[in-house]
């Protein structure tokens, strides 16, 4: 296992040993937690297409309540589990945090029974303040996650949604999301969404 994946602080990850995971870069990690600051804290965290869960552990440091992420792959799945598993004071937490081993773009989907997939919480009454969604970046379905997102029932109000991705591709105008900043961060781009509030 590669070992050379840090948190904000220095702890170290565990990471496969592939070509194939992407984690998100520590400078682009510190940069999304110093823009949300303290509005972390107390917040309900989903991390789509999570990897090997830097992004779930930072969270998780920052004071999120509740962290959810889902990975398909289940070798990348269980590192996030052990990474997450990993962190100060998790005996007290575990009931807080669930790695759920499924494909995002089904877990996403309106009509989908996540409740079926959660072996921890009650998801049907789940709902997050922040999404986070780092899709491979040669693939081109970030809208089409973003659009099932947008129609799920498991936004807040004023949730805010973050997609990580190259910075080539720009996240289209919708009926149903506002994009509310772009950050570049070298090979990566941040594009922050909310809910287009209707009358």
């Amino acid at each position: 296992m590669k070992t050379n994946l840090r948190l904000i602080g220095g702890k170290k990850l565990r990471s496969p040993n592939n070509f194939f995971t992407r984690p998100t870069t520590l400078r682009v990690r510190e940069a999304i937690f110093n823009i949300l600051n303290n509005k972390v804290e107390n917040s309900n965290w989903l991390d789509l297409f999570s990897g090997t869960g830097a992004i779930s552990c930072e969270a998780y440091n920052h004071g999120a309540r509740k962290i959810i992420a889902i990975e398909k792959n289940k070798i990348n799945s269980k590192i996030c589990l052990e990474n997450l598993l990993s962190l100060d004071d998790i005996e007290n937490r575990k009931s807080d945090i669930e790695v759920i081993c499924k494909d995002v773009l089904s877990w996403t989907k309106p009509n989908y029974e996540r409740n079926l997939s959660s072996k921890i919480m009650d998801l049907s009454k789940l709902k997050f303040d922040f999404v986070y969604l780092d899709p491979p970046y040669d693939v081109n379905f970030h809208e089409l996650v973003l659009d099932q997102i947008f129609k799920c029932n498991f936004l807040k109000k004023h949730s805010i949604v973050i997609c990580e991705h190259s910075p080539n591709v720009y996240i289209k105008k919708s009926s149903l999301w506002e994009t509310i900043d772009v950050r570049d961060y070298g090979q990566s781009r941040l594009t922050f969404l909310i809910n287009v509030q209707h009358p």
